[in-house]
């Protein structure tokens, strides 16, 4: 990835006027803007999590070419209209012909020359994999929510919905919709209720609709090594029965950019993406209706037995860390120890975490006391790599690993889809052995809790409360990634 970055970098100002810059996540976005913005280039990404007021100054900056260029998600869609747009690049291929022709097609309709770069990259699949994750629920889960609506006295809000099914609010607000389409629910005031229509799941819509998904995943992935015109094979694959060679594509008259870049750009590049450390936010209040499953944690968690802000080493989603970590974490990935490189780039995160601000080592009035001792989170698929990684900072940092925290019986939770689902798989599947118990509250301090990655957030929360209560003075969560 570097090397694309590296080369967009050093040739963005040889693109004609001004475009976009489209990325495949939000993090990908972020990551760009900052590097062309070190690099001197006037840049502003543009994602789904970007506030309404920074969108609108964005869209204006560009129409007005007052940047070189938007670095934006598919969050910039439709709606955007700039006759004058000089070109378009793809740093990351799409999954779909159809959306990236659309894409595309906004540059150069009001100009006479355009550029449209496409710079896929090898963390694509497994982007394109993960969104394929959210497709249309089980049937399964939509009958289990149809049920649930059909039994309740009163409309159920999504807050009051989302604990009982296995489904994140974002798809599970998308489900009711699709089924508010199909008339067997329907939207009212405080939420949602059946209608009592019969309803049908159609398998065979949702199963065609996957393999479509994954026809247009081979059709970019079949763009992307063509040597016949890139055009005309895009209107194939829009059925555009007049489809015939462009005469302007790359294979019709060959490059109009050099792939090289100079070594300090690469060696730029490298540094920014080979940069460690990622924020991991505390869980600070229990997500709402956990009692109406049987678990009573409501409320805000109480300061004493929260977990503090921690790190990790990268993003999953990343175009840096994130290509590294994703192999090693991979669910067919076999266990070992943490391989030098990984532990190495770890090492670095707590030097910078504890210099930075509040850190132990910043000499600020706030600093935060230093970690007292290590403790892992048991694990039966890699207890190699959560062992070995929690060893290693253990003898960099001069610590004792004090332990780690056990599952019970055959306890091991699966991810669940939503947070009250997750935490209802938690409950009484961790404990604390009596040996680790006995030297946190020998230990009189924080301790690094360290595990492999965090999806939700709340297996670091749930251990965080149980560390505390057992005498830690604070827990400052270390993993290698953050899922998302």
């Amino acid at each position: 990835m570097y090397k694309r970055q590296a080369w967009l970098a050093e040739h963005l100002d040889e693109l004609p006027g001004s475009g976009i810059i489209y990325t495949l996540t939000v993090a990908a976005a972020e990551e760009v803007t900052a590097f062309l913005r070190q690099r001197g280039h006037t840049v502003s990404s543009y994602t789904g999590k970007t506030e309404n007021a920074d969108r609108q100054q964005a869209e204006e900056d560009l129409l007005a070419n007052k940047v070189k260029a938007l670095v934006a998600t598919s969050a910039l869609g439709m709606g955007f209209d700039k006759p004058d747009l000089g070109f378009v690049v793809h740093l990351g291929s799409p999954s779909s012909p159809i959306a990236y022709y659309q894409q595309v097609g906004r540059a150069g309709r009001g100009v006479e020359h355009a550029e449209v770069l496409l710079l896929p990259g090898k963390e694509d699949e497994a982007i394109w994999k993960y969104f394929a994750s959210l497709a249309f629920p089980s049937e399964e889960l939509v009958r289990r929510t149809l049920d649930l609506l059909a039994q309740a006295e009163k409309p159920l809000s999504l807050p009051a919905l989302e604990p009982l099914v296995e489904l994140r609010r974002s798809r599970l607000e998308t489900m009711l919709k699709v089924l508010d389409v199909d008339g067997a629910v329907r939207r009212v005031k405080g939420g949602w209720i059946s209608t009592g229509q019969p309803w049908t799941y159609d398998a065979e819509r949702y199963a065609w609709v996957a393999r479509q998904r994954e026809t247009e995943q081979q059709a970019m992935r079949a763009y992307a090594s063509t040597t016949d015109c890139r055009m005309e094979f895009l209107q194939r694959q829009l059925d555009d029965e007049a489809a015939k060679p462009c005469g302007r594509c790359d294979n019709c008259t060959g490059p109009r950019f050099v792939a090289d870049t100079s070594e300090e750009a690469l060696d730029a590049a490298r540094v920014d993406l080979g940069r460690a450390g990622v924020e991991v936010e505390p869980r600070r209040m229990w997500p709402t209706g956990l009692p109406a499953i049987g678990v009573d944690l409501k409320g805000r968690i109480p300061a004493g037995e929260q977990a503090a802000s921690g790190r990790a080493l990268g993003r999953l989603s990343d175009i840096g860390w994130g290509n590294r970590l994703r192999p090693l974490l991979a669910p067919q990935a076999p266990d070992g120890p943490v391989p030098d490189d990984v532990a190495k780039a770890v090492v670095s995160v707590l030097a910078d975490w504890a210099k930075g601000p509040g850190g132990w080592a910043s000499g600020t009035s706030d600093a935060q006391p230093r970690p007292v001792g290590v403790v892992t989170v048991a694990s039966r698929t890699r207890p190699a790599l959560i062992h070995s990684l929690g060893a290693r900072i253990a003898e960099v940092g001069r610590l004792p690993l004090l332990g780690a925290i056990e599952y019970t019986g055959d306890a091991h939770p699966s991810s669940r889809s939503n947070s009250a689902q997750r935490l209802k798989a938690l409950d009484g599947a961790l404990t604390v052995p009596p040996a680790l118990a006995s030297a946190l509250a020998d230990a009189q301090g924080p301790v690094l809790l360290v595990d492999d990655y965090t999806e939700t957030g709340w297996t670091l929360a749930v251990a965080a409360r149980m560390l505390r209560r057992s005498g830690a003075q604070g827990v400052l969560p270390l993993v290698l990634a953050l899922q998302g």
